[in-house]
């Protein structure tokens, strides 16, 4: 057999003293990097190296060489690429790790047999899989877990806020981008032999190819998942970690796709519903009924995370009360209904606690990791609370400081009917000085809510929906001045920013309720937290739990306080002390008396079996908690009937019955 590869050096003077100025260069970009000086001096030293000494494969070699390279490169990619997530490759299973491979191949046999070039195609897939890994390893940074595949339905939202938050990468990271620059180095200087197209080689990729698909086909429709053991991780890197990148974006791809319940049938379903909700009689006459204003605020990543840490057993010691306004409302005052609800996210994904709040369904009955603004709702499924306040004469408004077209929100307002609404746009007044945190003010936003108020027509009661933004997560804001110290924990700069928020959210909280305070009409405040904060340290240092603890223990993580509070008395016996959002709006309907669908009945109706739930599972009003998620569904017979009505309203666009979601119509 031939010697069909060779080693030369490059002896050239002036091209030494370029490789050389070339690689004192990359040192010193790697220490700027880099902690570690050794990895930066390393790191020069080797890419001289791949400079100086120049590879060449013989033009005679066999067809199945340049195949077998081809493999060799595709698996060096997967493993650049999951060095540069930050994750490795020695937790990925033996299949998941060969399907990852094999995609890759795929994609670089792909361009090889359109292009004919082998280099070409490697370096394209590199630097594509790079921008990946590293925009991967980014995301998890800002909320605590990777791209999904619903991601790239909300690329939007993401760009809007990016520049909230402030990236740092980590070491692997650095190492996995400092090895991809060696090895797209390597193959610009590794000599190849002209393959062109021929034959064989297009055999090759379209092979490739097939067995890419096919791979993705398996991992997309959850083939042999016993055998092949996918994972259900979320929590940071743990999906790549486990299943590797592209196998753990397909199969969360495949977690997108909406699953008819066990049991469903349509045909039978409006009778189950009236059934259960009983032949109570419908009021459709509004005359008599009280019309107060009602004011919902839901109020951006705010949780009373002190009181939790002390319920886990944990303490949050501050130099100054964080929420003195919020902790001095007193359930027992006539005029106040507070407690705690369950939220379905944590960190982000704002929308479904909106939706949960505005229809009453439950994100435990949505694909994981999805957002229902982004996928499902359309104006067909649009059934909210909004057409109750509508249909008795209410002024209906939405208030969101920020772009229109996060989670499509102008198009989702429409959809549900507002009567105005009102984006970033509309606080064009607000000078930077009353910005925080680079987000308009709460203060700021309650202002609006009152000019509103003051110049709304007479005798025409409001009804107001507000999503504030300044406790928005990205808390690394340059120059930010502290008002609140964490006694011992000075360095935990993230969390203190976060008090800081909070603390300053619950002051202009305060001005707020002063205010109403003074009027003559009738008004109802409902204030609620969206979900915590993707501040992992919080959980860990304060509440005493880890990635690994129960998920009874991990729900700490989706508790957020609840007020409804009031210029007059009011009484909810509905209303628990733990609830969750999805029943909010049903303690609402209570105090207003506003119009019901069935789907409404059916919601109150529930609550007497089911006091708290949210994507995680449920308890019952014994405090049992039981767990349940969409893809394995642990339900009573009521709960699995709320998610047929559930699956009716949002999917079954054939058989939808619209009778259980429509309001009864107004009597003239």
């Amino acid at each position: 057999m031939k010697n069909w590869l060779s080693v030369t050096k490059d002896n050239n003077k002036k091209h030494i003293i370029i490789y050389g100025a070339i690689s004192a260069v990359f040192s010193i970009v790697a220490l700027l990097l880099s902690v570690f000086w050794v990895t930066a001096l390393a790191s020069g030293a080797v890419l001289f190296a791949v400079l100086y000494f120049r590879i060449e494969i013989k033009e005679y070699i066999s067809p199945w060489v340049r195949n077998v390279l081809m493999v060799i490169f595709s698996l060096m990619i997967f493993i650049l690429m999951q060095t540069t997530i930050s994750c490795g490759i020695f937790l990925v299973g033996i299949l998941k790790f060969i399907m990852n491979v094999l995609i890759i191949l795929g994609a670089t046999s792909l361009i090889w047999g359109i292009t004919g070039k082998m280099r070409l195609s490697v370096i394209i897939v590199t630097l594509l899989t790079q921008i990946l890994a590293v925009a991967d390893h980014l995301v998890v940074q800002a909320r605590s877990f990777e791209i999904q595949f619903s991601d790239f339905f909300s690329l939007g939202t993401a760009a809007a806020v990016a520049d909230q938050y402030e990236f740092e990468l980590s070491v692997a990271t650095e190492i996995g981008i400092i090895l991809s620059i060696f090895f797209v180095v390597f193959l610009l200087r590794l000599k190849l032999p002209k393959s062109g197209h021929n034959v064989k080689q297009l055999i090759f990729c379209l092979s490739s190819v097939v067995v890419a698909v096919l791979c993705v086909v398996i991992v997309y429709t959850q083939f042999a998942a016993s055998v092949i053991g996918y994972q259900d991780k979320y929590w940071k890197y743990r999906g790549s970690e486990r299943n590797g990148y592209f196998v753990n974006m397909i199969y969360s791809a495949s977690a997108t796709r909406v699953l008819i319940p066990e049991g469903y049938d349509a045909d039978v379903l409006v009778d189950d519903t009236r059934e259960y909700i009983g032949d109570a009689e419908v009021t459709t006459d509004s005359e008599g009924k009280k019309q107060p204003n009602v004011i919902v605020i839901m109020n951006e990543t705010f949780a009373d995370v002190q009181n939790i840490a002390e319920s886990m057993g944990g303490e949050m010691k501050t130099d100054i009360e964080v929420t003195p306004f919020l902790d001095s409302l007193d359930d027992a005052a006539p005029n106040i209904i507070k407690g705690y609800a369950l939220s379905s996210v944590y960190g982000g994904n704002t929308a479904n606690s909106e939706l949960e709040f505005l229809t009453g369904l439950s994100v435990q009955f949505i694909p994981r990791n999805t957002v229902a603004y982004n996928l499902y709702i359309k104006e067909s499924n649009s059934f909210t609370i909004v057409d109750a306040f509508n249909e008795v004469g209410y002024k209906t408004v939405s208030i969101h400081p920020e772009n229109p077209t996060n989670w499509q929100r102008d198009m989702i307002y429409d959809y549900f009917n507002f009567d105005e609404q009102y984006f970033k746009g509309d606080f064009s007044h607000v000078p930077e000085e009353d910005y925080f945190r680079g987000h308009i003010r709460d203060k700021s936003v309650y202002e609006k809510i009152i000019d509103i108020y003051e110049n709304k027509e007479e005798g025409t009661p409001l009804f107001n929906f507000t999503i504030t933004m300044h406790n928005h997560s990205g808390f690394a804001t340059p120059g930010f001045e502290y008002t609140v110290d964490i006694e011992g924990m000075s360095k935990y700069t993230g969390i203190r920013e976060y008090l800081t928020a909070i603390n300053a959210s619950d002051s202009d909280f305060k001005e707020l309720i002063e205010y109403f305070e003074k009027e003559e009409e009738e008004t109802i405040i409902v204030f609620f937290g969206d979900h915590q904060p993707s501040l992992s340290n919080i959980a860990s240092k304060f509440y005493g739990v880890s990635d690994d603890d129960t998920t009874l223990r991990q729900l700490s993580k989706y508790v957020v306080p609840y007020v409804f509070w009031a210029n007059y008395d009011i009484d909810c016996e509905r209303a628990t002390e733990l609830s969750s959002i999805n029943f909010l709006s049903s303690y609402l309907r209570e105090l207003v008396e506003v119009p019901e669908t069935d789907l409404n009945r059916f919601v109150d109706k529930l609550n007497e079996e089911v006091m708290a739930m949210n994507a995680m599972g449920w308890f019952d009003h014994e405090g049992n908690f039981h767990e349940s998620s969409y893809s394995a569904p642990s339900l009573s017979p009521s709960l699995e009937l709320y998610s047929y009505l559930q699956y009716n309203m949002l999917y079954d666009d054939i058989n939808k019955k619209t009778e259980l979601f429509a309001l009864p119509k107004v009597k003239d």
